[in-house]
């Protein structure tokens, strides 16, 4: 790999009293703050909506929990009929 010489750097370094005048200061002061109250808003709202969601949970919660070592054998059989008519009807239909 071969050596190259340092960079000279044309541009002069970055100055941060030169990058903004007074009046953009200020339009971005404002914008700044109007963000900062519509953040607070948002976060106010976000509180009501998440306890909304937490009682609207509570509401829909079952009230007869399904029990987890006993399949529902109703629900298995009726699947399994549906299963076995539409495999019935595409044997019947692919004649």
């Amino acid at each position: 790999m071969s050596v190259v010489p340092k960079h000279k750097d044309p541009h002069d370094r970055y100055d941060p009293n030169r990058e903004l005048t007074t009046d953009q200061l200020h339009r971005f002061g404002k914008v700044a703050n109007e963000a900062q109250k519509r953040r607070e808003l948002r976060a106010q709202r976000g509180t009501l909506v998440s306890a909304a969601h937490t009682v609207k949970d509570k509401a829909m919660k079952q009230v007869v929990a399904p029990k987890k070592d006993k399949p529902n054998s109703v629900r298995y059989a009726a699947w399994i009929l549906v299963a076995m008519s539409v495999s019935l009807w595409l044997m019947f239909m692919s004649r």
